[in-house]
């Protein structure tokens, strides 16, 4: 069966409920299905299957609309993150080997650019009506009656998506039907919603947030209520306007939302489960437990494989916890033979189960070394404690080796962000003649505050060994996130590389 099949499901049983709200517009699960369905009917027309399907869309109803229709036509879909260059774009479009493009309006210029180059592109679709087939008009053909068939081989790509690719050009992370219906079900098993609640999603859509919280929530009955993208103000408005009752919030979005003037004034009672990601600084988790209280879900995952998730509660005695594996789905550390680690000790994660990914795209040394014997090599770093919740620790490659010493950036960035004056902060490891590698910081002010070098490494002083301070700060206007929030260290390092003529830093190194 095609990964459309659990909102099929869901559509039958909460046919009257409303299913997605947006910009004031409601839409029940019976016109949801209707509208897949009547999508399915005209892509089918237009001989979508087998496609691969490369889109730029953004949070939408005819964004949902359309993944579960190329899921049932069978055509392989291809998202593309909004923010990307043109060439970042293009090399997507030829990697994939997409033969169709589908983006929102206000891309259509810049598609058509890429159509003229990507000769293997050989149809353009609009979200909206425009001069191209479009979305809209399509879903409006008339449905199949039984919906189209959805016992297909559930082994075949589904989807493929492109990781962020921070240090290089992206990888295309190969998702099969299986994978993508028991991450939903994962989802849905270890940190489930039910027909009462309202789901806010502003993660970007053509993520695997996606599968992680949207299709979950949908396959729940819940209410999906979708927000185009992240803006702190509009977020505090929607949890109080619409009585959210969960959403998934990253620290940096939090911090954002923290910092508006008027966050007080907002009634957010309703909240009963705040999942994150990422490391959160100590400032900030207990900022966000004052205000939310202690209903955080600390989780960790990546688009090759899923998930761990906390408990609601335990966020102010376990803050480093990322708790255990959800639903069907395994997870172990190793050392560096491949060996597994005794509790305590850290070790490199691991994942398998029938959610994790069948491999890279056209690179069968990587997906070798990455997935070996049905186990998913993350290359991050953890440990498990004796009540079996697993702590993130960092990307092993992340870890600076400097004078000898291993330094996690982390610890480094806590320190740095007792200074009240930083807004946020992150550390790297750059190469040195005398130390291997040193450490630098890349820190941004509070709005209105100055920062120095010497004021970040004199707190340092009070909490971090001497060979974990920074040698070198770097203070810059903002610190460069990808589109679900996280600090790309990546991005970081070429901005070093490249030094202040060519990177947003304040002052020279």
């Amino acid at each position: 069966m095609d990964f459309s099949y659990p909102l099929l499901c869901s559509c039958e049983r909460h046919a009257t409920r409303t299913a997605l709200v947006i910009h004031g517009e409601r839409t029940s699960y019976a016109q949801l299905e209707r509208h897949v369905a009547g999508l399915a009917t005209g892509l089918t027309a237009l001989g979508f299957a087998g496609a691969r399907v490369a889109t730029v869309l953004y949070n939408e109803p005819e964004t949902v609309e359309l993944y579960m229709a190329l899921a049932r036509v069978g055509a392989v879909n291809v998202p593309m993150n909004t923010r990307l260059t043109v060439e970042e774009k293009r090399y997507i479009l030829n990697d994939s080997g997409a033969n169709v493009f589908i983006v929102d309006n206000e891309h259509l210029d810049e598609a058509e650019q890429l159509v003229g180059v990507v000769t293997a592109v050989a149809q353009l679709l609009s979200a909206r009506p425009s001069k191209y087939a479009d979305l809209v008009t399509l879903r409006e053909s008339a449905p199949s009656e039984p919906p189209l068939a959805t016992h297909g081989d559930d082994s075949t790509p589904a989807s493929i998506m492109y990781t962020s690719g921070t240090t290089g050009f992206a990888k295309g992370v190969v998702r099969t039907h299986r994978a993508n219906i028991w991450n939903a079900i994962n989802s849905t098993l270890g940190s489930p919603s039910t027909v009462d609640d309202t789901v806010l999603f502003n993660l970007p859509i053509f993520g695997i947030g996606f599968l992680h919280f949207a299709l979950p929530a949908l396959l729940s009955g819940s209410v999906l209520l979708l927000d185009r993208s992240f803006h702190a103000n509009r977020v505090w408005r929607l949890l109080d306007e619409h009585r959210v009752t969960r959403t998934f919030l990253a620290p940096t979005m939090l911090a954002a939302m923290l910092d508006e003037p008027d966050q007080a004034s907002f009634d957010v009672s309703a909240l009963r489960v705040i999942h994150t990601a990422y490391a959160m600084p100590e400032r900030l988790r207990e900022r966000a437990i004052e205000r939310f209280g202690d209903i955080f879900v600390h989780m960790y995952g990546l688009t090759e494989a899923q998930l761990t998730s906390a408990r609601p509660g335990e966020f102010a005695a376990k803050p480093t916890s990322v708790g255990r594996t959800m639903g069907v789905n395994r997870v172990r550390l190793v050392d560096v033979n491949g060996h597994e680690v005794a509790r305590g000790s850290v070790g490199e994660i691991l994942f398998e189960g029938p959610s994790v990914m069948s491999g890279y795209l056209n690179q069968p040394e990587q997906s070798a070394a990455t997935l070996v014997e049905g186990w998913v090599h993350t290359g991050d770093l953890g440990t498990i404690d004796e009540e079996g919740d697993l702590r993130y620790v960092g990307r092993s490659k992340e870890m600076i080796k400097t004078g000898g010493f291993s330094v996690d950036p982390v610890e480094v960035e806590n320190a740095i962000l007792r200074l009240t004056r930083v807004f946020e902060a992150s550390a790297i490891g750059v190469e040195d003649e005398k130390w291997g590698e040193m450490v630098v910081a890349f820190v941004s002010p509070q709005h209105g505050a100055t920062v120095s070098s010497e004021d970040v490494v004199a707190v340092c002083r009070e909490s971090i060994a001497s060979y974990k301070i920074p040698k070198r700060v770097i203070v810059v206007d903002e610190l460069p996130k990808n589109a679900t929030g996280k600090i790309e260290r990546g991005v970081l390092r070429r901005w070093y590389r490249e030094g202040a003529t060519q990177s947003p830093l304040k002052g020279t190194l």
